[in-house]
Order: C-alpha cells, then structure tokens, then sequence
C-alpha cells in the first residue's frame, strides 16, 4: 500500500527533474488550474491588455486562492522559474512576479554585515562643556 507521504516528491529532488518530469508531476497531481483554465489566464479571445484592470485583478486573487491549496504547486513553481512564461497565473504568481523571483535568485548576495559586538569603549566619552 502507497501513501500520500511516500509517493510526494521531496524539495529537494525538484530542482533536479527535466522539465519533462516537472510538467507530468504537475500533471499527475491533480492541479487546480484545470478546473477552469480561464481563471488563469484571462478570457478566451481577449488580449490580456484589454481585460479591464479590476476584472484582471479578481481573476488573479481567485486564482491565487485556488494555487495556494493545490497539491502540486512546489512542482509548479519549479517548472515556472524554469520557464518564465509569459502570461497567465502560475502556482500564485503572475509572469512579472515570476520574473521578479527569477532576478533576485541571479542576484549576487550581499556580504553580512559583521555581527562581532563592538569593543566598549575604555573611557567615558567627555562632552566639551558638561562636567
């Protein structure tokens, strides 16, 4: 008998599949984003540019909803880092989102500062003028 816990890909092991093993995990695991396609990517026959901008805005909450609860949505983020398409809602995130998480990972770190305490100070500080 399988379980949910064993056939559930490890973190670790996403970054490693071929896109080809990303997409059929995705689709495998009973994405939300199948239930109305439209929800994620805009009305059928109409430029994202025209969708008017507070039904662009619903549509995208609605689908963000749907994102956070589906069972593959790790999968999902793996593949759309790789990928970066340009249009729709992909596991939460909209392409310029993605694009976004995509230049900050390429970002190169920036160095810690020092968290070494300061050495204290040995004699008081003297106000010229204050006794």
């Amino acid at each position: 008998m399988t379980t949910l816990h064993e056939t559930k890909p490890q973190a670790s092991a996403l970054p490693t599949l071929s896109l080809r093993g990303l997409r059929d995990m995705v689709l495998a695991g009973d994405p939300g984003c199948l239930c109305d396609p439209e929800l994620f990517t805009g009305p059928a026959g109409t430029e994202p540019e025209d969708e008017p901008p507070g039904d662009r805005a619903a549509r995208i909450a609605v689908a963000r909803e749907v994102c956070a609860s589906c069972p593959v949505r790790l999968a999902c983020l793996a593949y759309t880092l790789r990928t970066r398409p340009a249009a729709g809602v992909w596991a939460g995130f909209t392409p310029e989102e993605i694009a976004a998480l995509v230049a900050a990972a390429n970002r190169p770190a920036r160095p810690r500062r020092s968290t070494a305490l300061r050495p204290a100070v040995a004699e008081p500080v003297r106000i010229a003028g204050v006794a």
